[in-house]
Parts: C-alpha cells; sequence; structure tokens
C-alpha cells in the first residue's frame, strides 16, 4: 500500500509523471487513466488534483515559467545600464534554451498544447523585461530607440526562433542581439 504524502507532494508527483508520459506519448496519447496506472493510484486522486488533463498541462507549463522567470531574474543586480543589459540578454538566451529543451520529447511525441502555453508565456514575459530595459536606455540616454515595446517582441522572438533552430551558439546569439541593441537609433541615416 502506498504511504501518504502531503498534498503538495502528492500534486507534484501527479505533474512529473504526466509530464514523463507526455514526453513519452504524447499529450493526446497519454489519458488520465495511463496517469494514474504509471502512479499505482485510484482514478479519483487524480480528480481531487485536477479537473483535467488540460489542468495538468497548465500545471506543468506554470512549472516550466516559474524556471523560466528565475533564470531570467539571476544576477540582474548590476548597477551599470549596459551590464544589466547584457545580463539581461544572457540570461533571455539561457533561459529559452533550457525551455527548449525542457519542451523536447522523444522526437514523436506531440507536445505542441504545452509548448506554446510555455512559449507564449515566456515571450510575453521576456518581452517585456526588454522593453523596460530599452525603455530605461532611452531615458538615461544610452540608447535611442523608436518603439521598444515592439522592437522587445522581435529582438525576443529572434531569440526564440535562433535557439529552435540550434545552428548557432548562445554567445553567438548574445552577441548578435546586443549588437543590433547597440546599433539601433545611433545613426538613422546608416540604417
Amino acid at each position: 500500500m502506498q504511504e501518504s504524502k502531503d498534498n503538495e507532494e502528492r500534486k507534484d508527483e501527479f505533474i512529473n509523471v504526466a509530464e514523463k508520459l507526455f514526453k513519452e506519448n504524447g499529450i493526446v496519447d497519454t489519458t488520465v487513466n495511463s496517469i494514474v496506472k504509471d502512479m499505482n493510484v485510484a482514478k479519483g486522486l487524480f480528480y481531487y488534483y485536477f479537473n483535467s488533463k488540460d489542468d495538468v498541462i497548465d500545471a506543468i507549463s506554470q512549472k516550466y515559467n516559474e524556471v523560466f522567470n528565475e533564470m531570467m531574474n539571476f544576477e540582474m543586480n548590476e548597477v551599470v545600464y549596459e551590464d544589466r543589459l547584457h545580463h539581461f540578454i544572457k540570461n533571455c538566451v539561457h533561459s529559452f534554451r533550457t525551455l527548449n529543451n525542457q519542451l523536447n520529447g522523444n522526437g514523436k511525441a506531440d507536445l505542441s498544447a504545452l509548448i506554446n502555453k510555455s512559449k507564449q508565456e515566456a515571450l510575453k514575459i521576456s518581452s517585456a523585461g526588454l522593453a523596460k530595459m530599452l525603455e530605461e536606455g532611452n531615458r538615461n540616454g544610452k540608447l535611442d530607440i523608436k518603439k521598444p515595446k515592439y522592437f522587445a517582441r522581435v529582438l525576443i522572438s529572434g531569440i526564440n526562433a535562433l535557439i529552435e533552430d540550434g545552428e548557432i551558439s548562445d554567445e553567438e546569439i548574445i552577441t548578435m542581439i546586443s549588437d543590433i541593441i547597440q546599433r539601433s537609433g545611433k545613426d538613422d541615416e546608416n540604417v
């Protein structure tokens, strides 16, 4: 007989088992029955913690985005603006790399619902963060970027696309994005 576990520990176990099965079999082919069978628990226990399989997808996405947010904010206490901006870009690239690795299944599994939910939240969070950094650069005269909100969305989407392509290193992406930011708005005649 299984030992009693506290609510958070049991809920996390459901999330971890569902994540494992999603990556092995895909979301569509993973049923609530297969999750509870893998855990050797009654089906009713699943419904104590979740209303549906979609709730588990949301919980996994939330778990990934909590890690993403922690990584985005890592060591962001630099005093010098340029150092903070560089650190933000570096954190962003590494966060998207980690998220991309987390979302990889066995190559055959359909994880599109989880990928879309997790990536959309990550894109939104990182775009807003970069927009704030760019606005700060504009205010203190370090940058002259028109429409920083949209500029940030383009750059963050580019980071995500380059990470997904996997053809260049994180350092190359960081250098490329930093260079684009530094060159933007400096000499409108040469743009």
